[in-house]
C-alpha cells in the first residue's frame, strides 16, 4: 500500500511540475499558483483515500452552515 501511495504522489508531482512550468511560461503565475494549491489538496485527499483512512462527508460543512439558515426561514 504505501507503494501504491508513493507511485501516486510521484506521478501527481511530476505532472504537477509539467502543467506548472507550463503555465508559468505562458505568464499565468496565479493560476499556476491556483493548479497547484488544487493539485496539492487532491493529492493529499487521494493518499488518504487510497491508505483507507476514512474521511468525513463533503457535505458536512455545507450542511452545517445552511441548516440554521434553512431553520430562519422556515420559521418566518
Amino acid at each position: 500500500m504505501i507503494a501504491q501511495i508513493a507511485g501516486y504522489v510521484l506521478l501527481l508531482s511530476v505532472w504537477a511540475i509539467v502543467k506548472i512550468k507550463a503555465l508559468r511560461s505562458q505568464h499565468k503565475v496565479k493560476e499556476a499558483a491556483v493548479y497547484g494549491c488544487i493539485l496539492g489538496l487532491s493529492a493529499l485527499v487521494g493518499s488518504l483515500l487510497l491508505a483507507r483512512v476514512k474521511l468525513p462527508s463533503f457535505t458536512e460543512p455545507a450542511r452545517l452552515i445552511f441548516e440554521p439558515i434553512g431553520k430562519i426561514l422556515l420559521k418566518q
